[in-house]
């Protein structure tokens, strides 16, 4: 929704984008960044030197960190990382052009959260070691093996798609939206983003919990709360 560019000269003062807000609830108090407002909405923008631009590890850190304090104080729509427009002028006509789609956005998002959930089975990756280390003293003691692995790899993974199906289900019923993965590979045996509204954060978190404890073969790793970056696809 924001594409930016980098066809400027090194020394041309530009408009690094964190995101755009609904603006009409309060001010922004996040020196020295400041916002472009139309109408009821606001792009949160910060002037640099393009040839001062560092898109380092530590940059991006500060610049997350930036984007989590707007999200607590702001409906957020989060922009990339190193998202630049030329100038004021420019910031102006993106909000103006895209007003609508911007304020649609915005009511999708508005009071809630986003979880990222994948769950890695350990049967799989213990199957995997003892595979890995035995050693054969045949090739037919290999290659039937081999065989059985694929066929309780076959296996695991159907249970898995079973189990996670019954997971899936349970929290999607506590969110707005869901994404999920479908290029999974190696232990993940599923990988999903979850947009939760912010009342509902320790019931989602409890629900997870107590799904961790019905399938203790898998492990459930849940990071978030996070500003919706998954849910704003094209900004």
């Amino acid at each position: 929704m924001i594409e930016g560019s980098n066809v400027f000269d090194q020394k041309v003062l530009v408009c690094c984008v964190y995101g755009i807000v609904d603006y009409s609830a309060q001010e922004l108090k996040i020196p020295p960044l400041y916002p472009v407002v139309y109408r009821d909405i606001a792009a949160v923008v910060g002037t640099s030197c393009k040839e001062r631009l560092k898109f380092d590890r530590q940059a991006a850190i500060e610049y997350g960190h930036t984007l989590e304090v707007l999200h607590r104080d702001f409906t957020l729509i989060p922009c990339r990382f190193g998202t630049f427009l030329q100038n004021e002028h420019t910031v102006s006509r993106v909000l103006r052009e895209h007003y609508c789609v911007y304020k649609k956005k915005l009511e999708e998002v508005k009071d809630r959260h986003e979880f990222g959930l994948k769950i890695m089975s350990e049967k799989k990756a213990q199957r995997s070691n003892v595979s890995n280390e035995r050693r054969w003293e045949s090739g037919k003691e290999y290659l039937m093996q081999k065989f059985y692995d694929y066929r309780t790899h076959i296996e695991a993974g159907q249970d898995a798609k079973k189990a996670t199906d019954v997971i899936h289900g349970e929290l999607q019923r506590l969110s707005n939206m869901s994404l999920k993965d479908t290029k999974v590979n190696g232990n993940v045996v599923f990988s999903c983003n979850y947009l939760v509204e912010k009342r509902r954060k320790s019931l989602f978190c409890s629900k997870v919990q107590a799904l961790q404890g019905m399938y203790p073969e898998l492990r459930f790793l849940l990071t978030g709360p996070w500003p919706p970056y998954n849910f704003v696809a094209g900004n």
